[in-house]
């Protein structure tokens, strides 16, 4: 018996030991023959969110970003990797956004960033990047507001890794972005595409009231769901640096929707004017709207509604403003007169921050020869 005891607490022991020996050790496993350096998208899409997000938006208040390249072939990157890198405009050329090929993919121009240097690093890590400063002249140009320009880099030499992952053509004097030349894509070049909405700019939730005054007839319209959650989906959209266009849901007298939209214009404080969008617009052939009249002002406050939607405070933009507007309809298919309605809204907005309504986005420009 006490040999027995003896000899399990010897077995135990042993069983312990190489239950732990085996639990402490670590698996490594073997790379690959060949480290190579690539970009990983070839033509990805990066929105500047200026303003507050639910991830940290400081580069993009610092109107900077960063362009990553990565590695492949090692588990572990064991030295510094430095990838000499350089702007090649030439990468845009011939590449469109449409099928049609009409609108074209275009270089940013060159006093629009700085970069931060002529290599990207990779130090002991599997990703590395180089750094974008962007200068007034992009936050100035409306075409930055849609995706129109890409920064167009290429790799051209690397030290302390075996490759470049540079593709393999099947024809003679490749270009690198006609995917028909190439057998295996190159991955050595990206048309890095950046575009930037203004602090304001995100999909709100809206509730408020409607003062209604069309051809002397007044009424009165009250937008309040039970919970805020429920209240209606309105997206405010960038026009400028410190511009947003507010799309209102006004309607003809069949009950066509007019598409006008209202124009806020922000302060250093955050407080807006509001003024008209457009003097006048045709909505179609038969229906124009004209003589477009707007004033009011808000401010937009900082978690200003206190256990909003999800039970915490939210940021929300409180609106005060009149619009006035003649709409003509014109019925010459049926021959009835024209119909001409005068109309008034007096509205008081409370708009709730939902999101900021930016996605993940990755482009497949059309090539054309």
């Amino acid at each position: 018996m006490k040999w027995y005891t003896i000899q399990s607490m010897v077995c135990g022991g042993l069983l312990s030991v190489w239950t732990m020996s085996c639990e402490n050790q670590e698996i490594e496993f073997p790379d690959y023959d060949k480290s190579t350096v690539y970009f990983a998208y070839q033509y990805p899409v990066r929105t500047i969110v200026l303003g507050e997000d639910i991830y940290d938006t400081s580069l993009d208040n610092e109107h900077r970003c960063e362009i990553y390249a990565t590695m492949g072939g090692v588990y572990q990157n064991r030295k510094k990797i430095d990838i000499e890198i350089a702007v090649d405009n030439s990468l845009a050329d011939n590449l469109f956004f449409d099928d049609a090929r009409t609108v074209a993919v275009r270089a940013m121009p060159a006093n629009y960033y700085t970069l931060a240097g002529e290599q990207i690093s990779l130090d002991h890590t599997l990703q590395g990047a180089v750094g974008v400063q962007f200068t007034d002249a992009f936050f100035a140009d409306p075409n930055a507001l849609r995706t129109t320009y890409a920064i167009p880099l290429r790799m051209v030499n690397v030290t302390h890794a075996d490759a470049i992952l540079a593709g393999t053509a099947k024809v003679e004097g490749p270009d690198r972005v006609n995917t028909a030349h190439w057998d295996i894509q190159p991955k050595d070049y990206v048309l890095y595409f950046v575009k930037f909405i203004n602090p304001w700019h995100s999909n709100y939730l809206r509730r408020g009231k409607d003062q209604i005054t069309v051809n002397g007839a007044a009424s009165s319209v009250t937008r309040h769901q039970p919970t805020v959650e429920a209240d209606e989906v309105r997206a405010l959209s960038t026009l400028s640096l410190h511009e947003l266009a507010y799309p209102q849901d006004y309607k003809s007298y069949a009950g066509l929707n007019l598409g006008l939209s209202l124009k806020l214009r922000f302060d250093e404080s955050e407080k807006c004017t509001v003024a008209p969008l457009t003097a006048a617009y045709d909505v179609n052939d038969s229906v124009r709207v004209f003589n477009i009249a707007a004033t009011g002002n808000g401010v937009f406050v900082k978690k200003g509604e206190k256990k909003s939607w999800g039970n915490k405070d939210r940021d929300a933009l409180y609106l005060e403003y009149d619009v006035s507007y003649q709409v003509e309809t014109r019925y010459p298919s049926l021959g009835l007169p024209d119909r001409l309605d005068q109309v008034r809204y007096v509205t008081h907005d409370t708009l709730v921050v939902r999101d900021r309504g930016v996605k993940v986005e990755v482009l497949t420009p059309f090539y054309k020869e």
